[in-house]
């Protein structure tokens, strides 16, 4: 134990006179700083304006006077999706989601003003995080500090000298790890620390209840992510005859595993599983709405049917007659129905983005980048299953308003009295402001299974390797 922290802390000792490696490490830190400063400022500033508009508009919604109740519906309200304060670390789709969305009858509209939009073309290759940061230049940092970690002391001898007074390939091994860990845990601590102290302090924690937890796991996550880098790192070079070798053995690794394969497998799961254009999309939904979904039932077809049943459930001759309004229940029934239409059609569209996500999960077996990427976006709220977590409560929400105001129109109007009859706020106080709260983090994670099996299983192959390879290095003579 005492050689490995002696060769852990030589190891520190000449890490710390490499120029290149030092001015990496500030240059990977002030990178890490500028993004936590210029995402907090993002968060502050969207957090404030999704804030002050949703109470706008609630205002709106209950300000908005004594009117029939489907024309309250039409009038509807807008929602707007909260950021969370992790998203500071890891923007994942928050760019390409949207921030609000309008909810009204008959309608499901899709989230408006998405920042990408707003971006140029460039936004393809990520926005300055601290998670990009972490996935792509970090990996090139680790390379940098270890890359030499073995061919350096086969070159200079010291190797040989170190087996020849007892010390084992394992010690030294562990011993270099070590100290670029701790090399690494220094560089981040300043980073890792001001994560906390945001999370811990968050006014978000209303809709993000367990931020603490996912902090904690992010941490983990990329703990055992650069592990891995850091291992293979030494590994290479460890099986390396020269410097030269190892780097560019390494740099192949790091441009393959972080640039080629995650587009190549974007590129793959978009040409196997191929998304409907949005007019596509929305034509197929009207077109079933209008002539059913099985094209032979209309929407006259339909509201004669109900008329009938109803009709014949209250034994009278006319809807004039029945109890309540029938053009409430009518506009209820069309409402129930273009859901349920509107629920095939999104079904499809999301098997197609479950499909293209499982070749990402697949292939994130074969690539940590891309498991800790998946897991990074999951546990900062900012991955795709949250995105369609709060959709669909979205249209939850909407789907009550609707049905509040086209109950209250059947229930106390008359037939054929549209705009005699107005409700006031009364009912649209009935209507609850919207609120949100994410998912747990272990139900979000129960998505990304083999992301976490990736991570593990890198984690111990890695270690094997390493041992294997202790094992098998014979002495050096001569």
């Amino acid at each position: 134990m005492r050689d490995l922290f002696s060769i852990a802390r030589k190891e520190i000792i000449i890490a710390l006179r490499e120029r290149l490696v030092v001015s990496l490490g500030i240059i990977i830190l002030l990178l890490l700083g500028v993004a936590l400063y210029a995402g907090y400022l993002s968060y502050s500033q969207q957090s404030r304006i999704i804030a002050e508009k949703q109470q706008e508009k609630r205002q709106e919604w209950l300000g908005q006077g004594d009117k029939h109740p489907h024309i309250a519906a039409h009038y509807g309200t807008f929602v707007f999706k909260p950021k969370t304060i992790l998203s500071v670390f890891d923007f994942g789709l928050d760019t390409y989601t949207g921030t609000s969305i309008y909810l009204e009858a008959h309608h499901q509209h899709e989230f408006m003003f998405r920042p990408a939009q707003d971006h140029s073309s460039m936004i393809r290759f990520g926005e300055l995080s601290a998670a990009l940061v972490l996935h792509v230049l970090l990996p090139l940092l680790i390379i940098f500090l270890a890359f030499s970690s073995f061919t350096k002391e086969k070159e200079t001898g010291t190797l040989k000298l170190l087996l020849s007074q007892g010390v084992s390939y394992a010690t030294i091994t562990w011993g270099k790890v070590l100290a670029y860990g701790v090399a690494l845990v220094v560089i981040l601590a300043p980073y890792i620390a001001g994560m906390f102290i945001l999370a811990t302090f968050s006014v978000s924690s209303s809709f993000i209840p367990d931020v603490a937890l996912r902090t904690i796991l992010l941490v983990v996550v990329y703990m055992l992510y650069i592990f891995i880098f850091l291992s293979l790192a030494v590994w290479v070079s460890l099986r390396s005859a020269t410097g030269r070798n190892a780097l560019l053995t390494l740099l192949a690794c790091w441009i393959f595993l972080v640039i080629l394969m995650p587009k190549t497998v974007a590129n793959l799961s978009e040409s196997f599983h191929t998304l409907p254009s949005m007019r596509a999309f929305k034509e197929a939904i009207q077109n079933d709405i209008r002539d059913g979904v099985d094209g032979q039932t209309p929407r006259s077809v339909r509201r004669g049917k109900l008329e009938k049943e109803y009709l014949q459930k209250y034994q009278v001759d006319s809807v004039h007659q029945l109890p309540f309004n029938f053009e409430g229940v009518s506009m209820q029934a069309g409402e129930e129905y273009g859901n349920m239409v509107y629920d095939i059609h999104w079904k499809k569209l999301r098997d197609i983005f479950h499909r293209q996500n499982r070749m990402g999960s697949i292939a994130s077996i074969f690539n940590p980048y891309l498991a800790v990427q998946h897991l990074s976006m999951a546990l900062s709220a900012t991955d795709m299953h949250t995105a369609i977590d709060f959709e669909d409560k979205v249209e939850t929400y909407r789907r009550e308003l609707v049905r509040k105001m086209n109950n209250d129109m059947a229930q106390n109007s008359r037939y054929g009295e549209f705009y005699e009859y107005k409700a006031s706020i009364d009912l649209w106080n009935e209507v609850e402001d919207f609120s949100y709260v994410v998912p747990s983090a272990f139900e979000i994670l129960q998505y990304y299974k083999l992301e976490m099996i990736s991570i593990v299983g890198w984690s111990i192959l890695i270690i094997l390797l390493l041992n294997y390879s202790n094992r098998k290095s014979k002495p050096i003579h001569g």
